[in-house]
């Protein structure tokens, strides 16, 4: 048995008498090999789209072979943000309001929308697309669902775009550039989920319409089930008809039908594929991938992250950096539980030379920020006194904060530091162990490790940061935000950006804390570089807060903020933009949208 072993089975030993089960532990290297996934059906209720976490058990956490075809896993939600800056930020709003959107505003400006910056606003819209009633008889109602669902497809809500689509009545669409969209959502919806025969179904259905799908991805559909039925002479006879068609030739589809008409399993004469950016095939060259155990790279993550981190981590024939990537990626994006990526970074295999040359081993990954957190917490894992085990946590912690990866940190320690007593050894640390008590929402913990933190003799003013956190979890007013603000604002007299100063005076004058004062002539820049929206759409956003128009106004706000963040907003539009979200849906995104405010500052 390896060293690694034995220090690990130790540890457990030792922390159970600690904490007899409240820990649990995964063991390292684990003999069994991971491919099996613990999914949960997701809820068939179509108004709520909460979802199970993956729980991944072993090692290679799948293979699909020519002769099984697996039944689907879902892409299952679950996770909340950190510091709950939008707990309250999911609407339930009239599901047809969309609807009563100005239909040139759908189908003209949705395209505008690329990039939510704003966690809360994110979640709102897709809550907000994904939960409309249809209203067929309405005369823009094909133009509209067209344009959200293409919307939720672009944003990557595949599944939402997939569900949407299934709750119209195909026969009744006039247009059919719609129709084949709609089917090519629905393809692709199959390959994600591996659910390989409907796939295959569908295209003989579709090849009788004379559908057409784009980059040829019916005729590659009709190819790829010709070979997983082993009929090699059709598949081969289509290709060739399908290399006449072409003007640029896939060379990636090309490189995976030479790969499976030769049955070739020596993976390494496969020519791993060049680039692939297009989201149209992408979802298709996964499965042939997966099916043939082959790797897949950071490509299909960084093309479309939320659907296609989860293949990429289930790929055990992937490098082990890039599944850790996409099993992090798949965290965020919450479709993944904190216990299954840990147990692939228990996966990961380092020796007893690399744990006991930690910095070495460290240096030699290169900076490998996925397999470094993997490394840390297995280093975390086999300490046997709770001294060293903290100082290795503590290194851990401040190496995921300039990795951008805190929030695993703290959450995939969560349960080892259970086992560690505040105790006045060890009360220096206090803050820092707070605030990963904090991330995990386990609050009075979090206050006991403040109060011994407060008995050192160490200053740091995060601690009121720590404090207002906490109260933060005991209301759903703005007041704890405005007595913060108030008591620690003498505090930003340092800051020297003008245009950090100019939002924090627009946020302290909307929150109406009148005991503040700002020097207005202090200001350094006579011009601001920050682009203002267009007159019409100021105009129309203006417009529909007088009216109360919900969605119209949430839209158009939506539209005007796009691919900024919060800081970036030039102050006066900024101000509209909380005025705006003062009156949507009463107020409920107000307190979220303040707290990514402030994160952003960076000034607390």
């Amino acid at each position: 048995m390896k060293l690694t072993i034995f220090f690990f089975v130790f540890f457990v030993f030792l922390t159970t008498s600690i904490k007899a089960n409240d820990l649990k532990i995964i063991e390292l290297h684990q003999d069994k090999i991971l491919d099996q996934i613990v999914l949960n059906d997701a809820s068939n209720d179509s108004e709520n789209d909460d979802k199970d976490d993956i729980v991944l058990n072993n090692e290679n956490l799948e293979i699909e072979s020519n002769n099984t075809l697996e039944e689907s896993e879902e892409d299952l939600l679950n996770t909340d943000d950190v510091i709950s800056v939008s707990e309250e930020a999911v609407t339930f709003l009239q599901p047809d309001t969309i609807f009563n959107v100005n239909e040139q505003i759908i189908t003209n400006h949705f395209k505008s929308i690329k990039s939510i910056k704003s966690q809360s606003l994110h979640r709102e819209f897709i809550k907000i697309l994904s939960s409309i009633k249809l209203d067929e008889e309405n005369n823009n109602a094909e133009n509209i669902t067209y344009s959200i669902i293409s919307k939720l497809y672009e944003i990557g809500e595949l599944e939402k775009a997939y569900n949407l689509t299934k709750k119209i009545s195909l026969e009744n669409i006039t247009d059919q550039d719609k129709l084949n969209y709609f089917y090519f959502i629905e393809l692709n919806y199959l390959y994600s989920t591996r659910k390989l025969p409907e796939a295959c179904d569908l295209k003989s259905i579709l090849i009788n319409k004379g559908t057409i799908l784009p980059e040829f991805l019916l005729e590659k559909t009709d190819i790829f089930c010709l070979i997983l039925e082993n009929k090699y002479s059709e598949a081969s006879l289509l290709n060739s008809l399908l290399l006449e068609s072409e003007k640029e030739i896939d060379e990636n589809f090309q490189k995976l039908f030479k790969f499976m008409s030769l049955n070739n399993k020596d993976k390494q004469l496969f020519d791993s594929l060049s680039e692939v950016k297009s989201k149209e095939l992408i979802f298709l060259y996964s499965a042939m991938l997966r099916i043939n155990e082959l790797p897949l790279d950071k490509d299909f993550i960084e093309v479309d992250p939320l659907n296609l981190s989860i293949p990429v981590v289930l790929s055990g024939s992937t490098p082990m950096n890039i599944r850790i990537k996409a099993a992090n990626n798949a965290y965020f994006n919450n479709l993944l539980s904190i216990d299954s990526l840990s147990a692939l970074y228990q996966s990961v295999d380092f020796n007893s030379k690399q744990f006991n040359n930690s910095e070495e081993t460290i240096n030699s990954l290169n900076n490998d920020k996925e397999m470094i957190m993997a490394f840390y917490y297995q280093l975390i894992n086999i300490q046997i006194f709770p001294d060293e085990r903290l100082k290795v946590i503590l290194d851990y912690w401040n190496f995921a904060k300039d990795s951008g990866l805190e929030e695993i940190a703290y959450n995939i320690t969560n349960k080892i530091i259970e086992t560690i007593n505040p105790t006045s050894e060890n009360n220096q640390f206090g803050l820092e162990i707070a605030f990963a008590y904090i991330s995990n929402k386990n609050y009075i913990e979090a206050i006991k490790w403040i109060n011994l933190f407060e008995n050192s003799n160490v200053k740091n003013e995060k601690i009121e940061y720590a404090k207002f956190l906490i109260d933060l979890n005991e209301t759903n007013q703005l007041d704890t935000i405005i007595k913060y603000i108030s008591k620690n604002y003498e505090n930003l007299n340092t800051i020297n950006d003008q245009k950090t100063l100019e939002s924090l005076e627009v946020l302290v004058n909307f929150l109406d804390i009148s005991q503040i004062s700002s020097d207005s002539s202090l200001y350094m820049n006579i011009s601001d570089d920050r682009l203002m929206p267009s007159y019409f759409i100021i105009r129309d956003i203006n417009s529909n807060m007088v009216d109360q128009n919900n969605i119209s106004l949430f839209i158009l706000s939506l539209i005007s903020i796009n691919n900024k963040k919060w800081i970036e907003l030039h102050p006066e539009h900024l101000k509209l933009i909380l005025e705006a979200f003062k009156l949507y849906e009463n107020g409920l995104l107000i307190k979220p949208i303040i707290l990514e405010i402030l994160d952003e500052f960076e000034i607390f």
